[in-house]
């Protein structure tokens, strides 16, 4: 499932206008770093925590030893994975909830990065190549009560052999083939998992902790501009003006279109009075945002759900002028079109998404949508619900590079 990454958080923060900083100007993060002003004193990074994610209990493993005992690894993990379906084993998606592998298992909930660990850490116990997928799935952005600004990430597991890939995903929905995605390292794959963990903490106010467990995740990964995000994130979060600044700062140096960081330090300044400062990274945030289609999108699926049929029509229009290969854009533009009454627009509009989406789950789950319409409106073809599957199994075949993805 989607793995939330809560990159930003604003607070009312006093300060004076200024002159927007060159991006290439020297930034000292070392306060940032030490976390004296939340910890009180400089921290000890042998305090940081060490957790051994992919740790398996003596039960697990006695467990996993009679997963097809005497058939091949990959023969294992696929005896596993039916396992899963028959619920020998139980894992309830609970987004707030980043565990380790042994946690998951035990606790039987997690989010998507949760459930990752588990299965990556089981399909290694049964001798199969296991390693983390991260998938580029596009942003969503939206705001909680205490406006937080959240990007959700994802993640799933990938085990390879002779005979093809398998993608072993906890949401169908996340996942397409139409996404880019890439191999991530463990230590990548831990860094976010201290990071979301770090989020959480901070989400429930025990700064302390969730200082120590965002430290950790960049001293894993010092280059990644999201964590530098999250940790200005826990510092807006207590008031700590400066060292917030620092970290966006420091985001921003390393990844230039860092959205986030930069609508952050646009709040950041506005609250503060430092108008200047301010004007600056609007500016700069209009550029990014009304240059991505999935942000136009985002503003599309708001306007259609406050049934502003029109302006999210505009706001596709200009989303697919953009980017013209995603099924979600021309299945919104489908459901638009159909609501202003433009019955023949809606259907071109659904065969293109139908024709996009390779993914047989997001086949189904479009069908499903519009039987519901087509029982609860005779005549239609549309309607407002979206139901996926739980955990999605996909074989992707080398020679041929096509997917075989069967429903479970």
């Amino acid at each position: 499932m989607k793995t939330p990454m809560l990159l930003a958080l604003v607070l009312l923060l006093a300060a004076c206008a200024g002159t927007p900083p060159s991006e290439n100007a020297v930034i000292d993060t070392s306060a940032a770093l030490s976390g004296a002003a939340i910890l009180g004193q400089p921290v000890d990074t042998a305090s940081l925590p060490d957790e051994d994610l992919l740790a398996l209990t003596p039960e697990m493993r006695a467990y996993l030893a009679t997963v097809a005992p005497d058939a091949r690894p990959q023969q294992r993990l696929a005896a596993l994975i039916r396992a899963f379906e028959r619920r020998e084993f139980h894992v309830e998606y609970d987004a707030d909830s980043t565990l380790t592998a042994t946690e998951t298992y035990l606790q039987e909930r997690g989010n998507c990065l949760a459930f990752t660990l588990m299965m990556v850490a089981m399909a290694r116990q049964l001798g199969a190549d296991a390693y983390f997928n991260q998938v580029d799935v596009p942003p969503v952005w939206g705001h909680d009560e205490a406006q937080t600004f959240v990007v959700y990430r994802h993640i799933n597991m990938v085990s390879e052999s002779s005979r093809g890939r398998r993608v072993v995903d906890f949401n169908l929905a996340a996942y397409d083939p139409i996404y880019d995605q890439y191999k991530l390292s463990d230590t990548a794959a831990f860094a976010q998992y201290y990071s979301n963990r770090g989020i959480e903490l901070m989400k429930q106010d025990q700064r302390e902790q969730a200082f120590l467990h965002l430290r950790k995740a960049l001293a894993l990964r010092p280059g990644d501009s999201d964590l530098w995000s999250n940790l200005g994130a826990l510092y807006s979060r207590f008031g700590h003006q400066h060292e917030a600044e620092q970290s966006y700062r420091q985001a921003l140096q390393l990844n230039a279109g860092n959205l986030v960081a930069i609508s952050n330090l646009e709040r950041l300044y506005r609250q503060s009075g430092r108008d200047e400062l301010a004007e600056h990274y609007a500016q700069r945030a209009r550029y990014h945002r009304e240059r991505n289609p999935y942000y136009l999108f985002y503003q599309a699926r708001s306007a259609y759900e406050h049934g502003e049929y029109q302006q999210a029509k505009k706001q596709l229009r200009r989303a697919l002028w953009r980017y013209e290969d995603d099924h979600r854009f021309h299945f919104l533009m489908g459901l638009t079109n159909f609501r202003l009454g433009e019955v023949e627009d809606s259907r071109e509009s659904f065969r293109a998404a139908f024709s996009l989406a390779e993914n047989q789950g997001t086949k189904n789950a479009y069908l499903r949508k519009l039987e519901y319409l087509k029982r609860s409106q005779p005549g239609t073809s549309l309607e407002d619900s979206n139901p996926v599957p739980t955990i999605n199994v996909i074989r992707q075949q080398r020679r041929f590079g096509q997917s075989d993805m069967p429903g479970w």
